[in-house]
C-alpha cells in the first residue's frame, strides 16, 4: 500500500480492512470483508478522497488479498 497516497486516517482504515480479509476464517467472512473493502474504496472515490490511480491500486490490493485468502480457505 506504499504506492497509494492516503491520509493517516484513511491508511489506518485501509490497513484494518486488509487485515480483516487476511484473518477471515471462512470463505463467507472473507467475501464480506472484501465487500467492505470495496465499499470503502468506492466511498472514498465518490467523495473525491482518492486520486483515480490510487483508487484503482486500492481495488487491486484488496482484490488480490481476497483472492489469496479464498485460495487458502478453499477445501482441497
Amino acid at each position: 500500500m506504499d504506492n497509494v497516497v492516503l491520509s493517516d486516517m484513511m491508511k489506518r482504515e485501509a490497513e484494518r480492512l486488509l487485515a480483516q480479509i487476511g484473518r477471515a476464517d471462512s470463505m463467507i467472512v472473507a467475501v464480506k470483508a472484501g465487500a467492505r473493502a470495496e465499499g470503502f474504496v468506492l466511498g472514498m472515490e465518490t467523495v473525491g478522497g482518492l486520486r483515480g490511480g490510487d483508487a484503482e491500486r486500492l481495488y487491486i490490493i484488496f482484490e488480490s488479498a481476497l483472492e489469496e485468502r479464498l485460495k487458502t480457505l478453499a477445501p482441497i
